[in-house]
This record gives C-alpha cells, sequence and structure tokens, in this order.
C-alpha cells in the first residue's frame, strides 16, 4: 500500500477516533456500563472505509488500533459490522480479541459478551452463544436482552422447555411481545404430547398457552382437536367461535372443524347461520364461498346458486368465478360456453397467488407456517383474503389486514 493510501486511511482513523473520543468523555461511565449504538455518521464513516480500502489495510489497521475503553466501541462497531456483511469469522475474531484483555472492566465486557454470542448464534455455533448469555442473566443492561437471544436459540433447536423456562423469567407485562412466543411454546410442547397421546397433559398445555397470550390461534385450533378426538363435539364448536372473536382474520382456519362438528351434532343450520353473520361481520368472502359449498354438499343446490349468483353480481373475483363454474360445469355438454375450459383457466390465475403470506416480511406459501420461515416471527403468516367492499366492512378489512 503507497504512503498515500496509509495517510488516507490514517486521517479516516483519526476521525473515527476523535468521535468517539469526544462521545466518550462527554460520558465516561455510560460508555462502559450501556451497549454503544454507534451514531448514523459514524456508520457511514466506518462504510467508506470499508469500502476504500483493501481488507489487508483493513485488517493491518485493525490489528494497530489499540483496545482502551475510548476504542472499544469501535472495535465493536467493526466486528458488528463484519456480522451484518456476512463475515462471521473476522466478527469472531475481532470479539475475540476484545475479550483477551483483562484489563477491561466486567461492566465494560458485558457488550463484548453479548456481542460475541450473535456472532456465535449467526455461525450456528449455539452451545458457545448459549454459554455466554448464561453469564449475561444477572446483568441489568444485558439481563433480558440476553434472555430474548436465548429464545430464539432454543426455537432454532426446537428445545420448548428451555424456551418456556427462559420466557417465564421475564416480565410480560413490561414486554408484550414475549407473550406471544410462549404460547406457541407451548402449542409446541402440547403437540409432542398429543403424538405421545398423552392428551391430559396436551390440554393442560394449551390452556398455559392461551394464559400467556388470548390471541393464539393455534392453541384453539389444537384445543379444538384434541375435543373432536373424545367425541366432545359442543367443546370443540365452543373452542373454534374463540378464533373469529380474538383473531377474525384466521376464522377460515376454523371452518373445516366446525362444520364437522355441526354435522356430528345435527346443527348445521346454526353452522349456516354462524357463517352469514361472520360475513356481515367482516365481508371476507371467503366465509360466503364457505356456506356456499356448505349448502351444495348438503344437496341444497337451488339456495347456493341464489347466493352465488347475488355474490357474483356483487364481486366478480376469481374465488367467486370458480366456484360458479364448478357448480354450473355439469351445464357444458351441448352449449356453446366450454365451463371446464374457462375453469381451468381461472384456477390457474387463482393458483398463482399465494394461499398465506407472512403480514411482517412478505413470506409467502401454500401451507401456514405459525413461525414465519423468513422473519421468523410467530402468527404472522395469514390466510389470503378476499373482502366485499360495503361501505360497513371495509373498516374490517383494514383491521383484519394489519
Amino acid at each position: 500500500m503507497d504512503n498515500g493510501s496509509l495517510w488516507l486511511l490514517l486521517v479516516l482513523a483519526l476521525a473515527i477516533g476523535w468521535a468517539l473520543g469526544y462521545r466518550y468523555k462527554a460520558s465516561r461511565q455510560e460508555a462502559q456500563t450501556q451497549t454503544y449504538t454507534p451514531p448514523n455518521d459514524m456508520k457511514h464513516r466506518l462504510q467508506l472505509l470499508f469500502d476504500t480500502y483493501s481488507d489487508e489495510a483493513i485488517d493491518q489497521f485493525i490489528q494497530g488500533l489499540e483496545v482502551r475503553p475510548d476504542t472499544l466501541p469501535l472495535h465493536i462497531s467493526i466486528g458488528k459490522h463484519f456480522r451484518t456483511e456476512g463475515e462471521v469469522d473476522k466478527a469472531i475474531l475481532v470479539h475475540q480479541n476484545l475479550m483477551a484483555h483483562p484489563e477491561l472492566s466486567d461492566q465494560a465486557s458485558e457488550p463484548i459478551i453479548y456481542e460475541l454470542a450473535k456472532d456465535y448464534r449467526a455461525a450456528g455455533l449455539y452451545d458457545r452463544a448459549e454459554a455466554l448469555l448464561m453469564q449475561l442473566r444477572g446483568s441489568k443492561e444485558f439481563g433480558v436482552r440476553s434472555r430474548k437471544l436465548l429464545l430464539d436459540i432454543y426455537e432454532r433447536e426446537q428445545d420448548w422447555e428451555d424456551a418456556v423456562a427462559t420466557a417465564q423469567q421475564i416480565d410480560l407485562r413490561k414486554h408484550p411481545d414475549v407473550s406471544l412466543k410462549t404460547a406457541y411454546y407451548w402449542c409446541e410442547i402440547a403437540q409432542r404430547k398429543q403424538q405421545q397421546h398423552n392428551l391430559v397433559e396436551a390440554r393442560m398445555a394449551l390452556r398455559k398457552a392461551l394464559s400467556s397470550d388470548r390471541t393464539c390461534v393455534r392453541a384453539y385450533l389444537m384445543m379444538a382437536e384434541i375435543e373432536i378426538q373424545v367425541g366432545a363435539y359442543q367443546a370443540a364448536i365452543k373452542q373454534l367461535k374463540q378464533v373469529a372473536q380474538f383473531a377474525p382474520e384466521y376464522a377460515v382456519l376454523s371452518l373445516p372443524l366446525l362444520r364437522e362438528c355441526s354435522l356430528e351434532t345435527d346443527t348445521l343450520d346454526k353452522f349456516h347461520r354462524y357463517l352469514e353473520q361472520l360475513f356481515a361481520e367482516t365481508g371476507q368472502m371467503q366465509l360466503q364461498l364457505a356456506l356456499i359449498d356448505s349448502l351444495v354438499r348438503n344437496d341444497q343446490r337451488e339456495a347456493a346458486n341464489t347466493l352465488l349468483s347475488a355474490l357474483l353480481e356483487r364481486a366478480p373475483d376469481l374465488p367467486v368465478m370458480r366456484l360458479w363454474l364448478k357448480l354450473n360445469a355439469h351445464n357444458s355438454i351441448g352449449q356453446s360456453l366450454p365451463y371446464e375450459a374457462i375453469d381451468k383457466v381461472v384456477e390457474q390465475q387463482y393458483r398463482a397467488l399465494p394461499a398465506f403470506q407472512c403480514g411482517h416480511c412478505g413470506f409467502a406459501g401454500e401451507i401456514i407456517n405459525w413461525l414465519c420461515p423468513s422473519c421468523r416471527n410467530w402468527q404472522t403468516t395469514k390466510p389470503r383474503l378476499d373482502y366485499l367492499k360495503t361501505s360497513d366492512q371495509r373498516a374490517h378489512a383494514a383491521l383484519d389486514n394489519t
């Protein structure tokens, strides 16, 4: 590297060091006890440093940068930059180098431990990450954050018992984002118990899920499945109706089980009225289509066609058109309209749309993922819904899509 480049690198390093030193002098104690969050201009300077110089020059700069309390934030920021860019091995080396300096106080070491744990997590070294995070459980600054990071590790390892135990150490009133996670951990435990034919413990786990978060859709559906399994259909109906009450955008998932329970209890008319009520409240066309489909399967074809024709006039959408073609395909013989061919075209267009989509990151698929495989958020993947936008129902649709 020529002398000019060395001088430029030195000037840039001095500028970064000056900014960090100024911040450090302003609050020396705060810099040692809290996680350093670089200001936006510092991030830009670091980005300029990495974009301008070669890897060899950057390595020489890092190796020559002394480890002191006032340069500690810069070291940590460099390591975080490496991890963000996918260079986890380099991030680990930077943070391990900081850990090798015993002159740093325990409080100054906490952000290093936390960042190194994140490095190990990113590298898939979950055991090492867990061991470091365990050291931070008593930290005032990093205690809750370390437990939340532990939850992510336990989720990836599917260690639901440890996940529950860790979540219970967090004040859910102050951290409501953990409530829904905890509910789904209990659902995972319940699923294992159900697979082991231990319905008593499965029920107990699901009750704990709902006590953690009343909006846990999966817990209601699983509870209903257990009630159906033992023949308690009325109890199952009660559980299934809770879905529409607490999370109406998931109501369509409960309909197959609701219809099954209605057939077993000879209350199909009540089921039809329930669908009409939900449709009036939410404007979800899937509810009206489910009603029409149920009428057809119950040999009430004339009533089904009347409802479908009215719906087709009000909402000429793909799902409505598909059902209309299905009901009228038997009339295609001897007529000019090729219903079956049209149905295939409509079906292709309809299937091009995802059945489920995450409202947080947009990940789409054909099955419900209670834990989004992309952004790893619980209960953000929702069924695709079509709405009949009347004046009373626009508000419901907007709420359902939030």
